[in-house]
């Protein structure tokens, strides 16, 4: 039985629909209102700015108007707290938010938070480490929906599983409405939730958007349109627009030529100006933009350090002196609660003098609080320019009239280079153009600041086709120890009920027909057993001719030379016959791959079973003789520990706690030993030894390092290999957080390591979670001497500007 519903958006919604709305629904709102008021699941794919956020809202009404709880899960903290503002507008103290950062009303009927923490909360809930650490706060009583906003965020090479493993352990009597971009062939993944629930999943796809959007790229003062508002491509237009920027670059390299040769007798060359730069280009298009009312634009920078550097080079201002005055007036009231976040930081005073000029950037180096007065600001309409890197792009809800690309390469970690925009990337960045309501149209601007893609790249880039949802499920020991202490699910039923083993299914279900073709081909070539062992013969001497040498080979030859003696091989039936043997080992040869390919379940759990081997060998899990049979009981203490650990590497932090490797350290340098356990890395991190730090926190550090050895052993004995960094420890952080502990300044750490505010205030949160995550482990083995002295801890790190909090949350 198949429980999805593939739903005609063209079709009218003959559903009659209770709930009131102040706007006409559009198609896929009615079907997707419809399906929740029958109490069923929705996956809605839909373009960034169509109108899906309604789609959620109304869960929301339905699950109040029945008295029960609904979460809504985000893949960012800046979209939780975003979020967490827009419900409020709505439901007032109804509504909580639970970050890994801020906690506030989690016991409220409707709580906002990112997904980590569901899917957290959904795996300790019945085990007994259940009240500890941020989820404890959580219960999934009376819950009767969730909501996951970007939810394609499953695709996710890091974070992707989080996802999948969190809609696993949902119940099923929890609905589900899952909201995400457009994405290619997403009906396997909504009839593999179907499925997994046994409950009707609504899958309801549009790409229609509300406001259109124009492609362009700009000459002179003209929108020369690359792509229409029905997705048309010019190539003719960007062909030319190509031709014309290359004439105008060989014309004044010419006159260079000619000014260069030019003797003293000749006439003055007159001509080819010079190219404009960089910086006028930006400046001409601004000025063009706000000429014409195209503004405000948004404009994409792949460099952080390139989005301050153009966004300084701007000229002039962009508001009225009564604009200029209310963003005077909306940063003061909102920092004043601040000193040092305007007092201290050099990215203050600079986006301060910018933000009244209209002008600001937008990256993840910047501190919380000033990104948050940038969105706040945008969203007023009194920032005019932006410069944002493409995290802007990602959840918050910040239309824009134009969209400027100064490029379309970003760099990639994975290929190590730059690599161009994927489509659906691509998609999501120029969606933000066109603002429903305000816009007819939406403006989409190529503005170069290199050399331009090439016409094919572009056109891949515009009209290619989009990411299918993927599953990035990572059967690996935090798995393990997470399902084995789950009172909530074993490791086997994740496994099978996983949307990577329903990919795998199908994949393998294509390899067997595919087999069966082979053999079928492999059966018409007609060979009885005489001919397949003479034919047999022959390879065989052949082979050796070609891989022996001197009397050996000699040999073969002869023997070769008197099986085709013997068999006629020259006659028209043997060669046919030889010519279908070769067939039939290609044949063959594309069986034994197949063969290889389609693992069945049994054959996969058995690659983790080395794992478990390992996990035992290092005391994590107990005596166990079948890795399917295991359960909490087989928990070691040291195992529990681990799964109580999310932010670092929950063996060797662990391992660390039980084995007493900081029992001579004060609390401030156990804070200092656990940046090692960071997971934001970066090349060039300095050595252990060269660390101002000290030396008995390094001690510790050596002696973990030390220890690295016999985890690396045990893998070894039994043939798990980790990914390459899985086991090194961090010292990137080491150092800058141990200034801050001793009264360092944020400006003056960040300009002496050349570091970013917002990345370092993100660094010292992540550490006040670690020491959050260290605690529980002390709680949990009533570590009374532990405990004393991580007390008043978190003031030494959550000070001054690395607060967590949000503006959205006082609006």
């Amino acid at each position: 039985m198949s429980f999805l519903n593939i739903v005609d958006v063209s079709a009218p919604c003959i559903a009659e629909i209770k709930a009131t709305f102040p706007f006409p629904l559009d198609p896929f709102q009615q079907h997707a209102v419809a399906a929740i008021d029958r109490h069923e699941n929705v996956l809605v794919t839909a373009k960034t700015g169509s109108g899906k956020t309604l789609v959620g809202e109304h869960q929301i009404t339905a699950s109040m108007a029945k008295g029960r709880r609904v979460f809504y899960t985000t893949p960012i903290k800046s979209l939780s707290n975003q979020k967490f503002h827009d419900l409020k507008q709505v439901w007032g103290d109804k509504v909580g938010i639970l970050t890994g950062d801020i906690k506030y009303k989690p016991d409220a009927p409707i709580v906002v938070m990112t997904t980590e923490i569901l899917r957290n909360l959904l795996f300790k809930y019945t085990s007994s480490t259940k009240n500890l650490g941020l989820s404890a706060s959580l219960s999934i009583d009376d819950l009767d929906a969730v909501v996951f906003d970007e939810v394609h965020y499953i695709n996710n090479r890091e974070r992707g599983r989080v996802w999948e493993e969190t809609l696993i352990l949902l119940p099923p009597s929890v609905n589900l409405v899952l909201l995400s971009a457009t994405i290619d062939g997403p009906e396997l993944f909504a009839s593999w939730l179907g499925n997994l629930k046994k409950k009707p999943i609504y899958l309801i796809s549009t790409q229609y958007r509300i406001v259109p959007l124009r492609h362009t790229v700009l000459s002179g003062t003209t929108f020369m349109e690359l792509m229409d508002n029905k997705e048309n491509f010019s190539p003719l237009v960007y062909s030319s627009w190509l031709k014309g920027r290359a004439s105008t670059a060989d014309q004044y390299k010419q006159h260079k030529l000619q000014v260069a040769s030019r003797q003293k007798e000749d006439p003055v060359v007159h001509g080819s100006k010079r190219p404009a730069s960089y910086v006028h280009q930006l400046n001409e298009t601004i000025q063009h933009l706000h000429e014409k009312e195209l503004l405000p634009a948004l404009f994409f920078v792949f460099s952080r350090k390139s989005c301050e550097t153009f966004a300084n080079k701007v000229q002039g201002t962009l508001l009225t002196p009564t604009e200029a005055a209310s963003v005077k007036h909306i940063i003061d009231f909102h920092l004043h609660r601040y000193p040092a976040v305007y007092n201290t930081t050099k990215q203050y005073f600079t986006l301060r003098a910018l933000l009244e000029r209209g002008i600001a950037f937008h990256h993840s180096g910047l501190l919380p609080l000033l990104k948050e007065i940038i969105e706040i600001l945008f969203t007023k309409g009194l920032v005019k320019v932006l410069f944002a890197t493409e995290t802007f792009a990602v959840g918050i809800n910040m239309p824009t009239k134009t969209v400027v690309f100064t490029g379309f390469e970003k760099y990639d970690e994975e290929k190590n280079g730059l690599r161009m925009l994927y489509t659906d990337e691509y998609i999501q960045m120029a969606g933000r153009a066109g603002r429903r309501g305000k816009d007819t149209e939406g403006l989409i601007v190529y503005l170069p600041e290199r050399e331009p893609v090439s016409l094919d790249a572009l056109h891949m880039m515009m009209k290619g086709s989009k990411s299918t949802f993927v599953s990035r499920m990572n059967f690996h020991y935090d798995f393990i120890l997470k399902t084995v202490h789950s009172g909530n699910t074993d490791w086997i039923r994740l496994m099978s009920e996983s949307y990577w083993f329903q990919q795998h299914m199908k994949r393998t279900e294509a390899g067997e027909r595919w087999l069966a073709e082979v053999e079928q081909k492999m059966k018409s070539l007609g060979f009885t057993p005489e001919l397949m062992a003479a034919m047999d013969e022959r390879d065989t001497l052949e082979t050796t001719v070609k891989t022996t040498v001197n009397a050996a080979r000699k040999k073969a030859q002869q023997a070769l030379e008197k099986w085709k003696a013997t068999h006629d091989s020259s006659s028209l039936a043997y060669v046919k016959a030889w010519a279908n043997f070769k067939t039939l080992k290609d044949y063959e040869a594309d069986l034994r791959r197949a063969q290889e390919n389609l693992y069945s379940l049994q054959a996969y759990k058995e690659t983790l079973y080395p794992m478990f081997y390992v996990l035992k060998d290092l005391g994590f899990l107990g005596a166990f003789e079948n890795p399917c049979e295991t359960t909490s009981s087989h928990l070691t203490p040291l195992g529990t520990l681990a799964t109580e650990l999310n932010e670092g590497n929950p063996l060797l932090m662990s391992y660390a706690f039980q084995n007493g490797l900081c029992r001579k350290l004060t609390g401030e340098e156990i804070l200092c030993f656990l940046c090692a356990f960071m997971q934001e890395r970066s090349e060039g991190a300095p050595s252990l030894g060269s660390l101002q730090i000290p030396s008995a926190v390094k001690d510790a550090l050596y002696e973990l390092d030390t220890s690295v050895d016999v985890f690396l052993s045990a893998e070894k004995k039994f043939g798990v290999v980790s990914p390459h960094d899985y086991w090194s420890l961090n010292s990137m952080w080491i150092e800058p957080v141990w200034r801050w502990i001793q009264g360092d300044t944020i400006s003056a750490i960040c300009e002496t390591y050349e570091i970013y505010e917002g990345n370092f205030m993100r660094t010292v949160l992540k550490v006040a979670n670690l020491l959050e995550e260290w605690i529980s482990m002390a709680t949990f083995t009533q570590s009374v001497e532990e405990l004393a002295k991580l007390e008043g801890l978190q003031a030494k790190l959550v000070r001054d500007a690395a607060v967590p909090e949000s503006l959205y949350l006082k609006l």
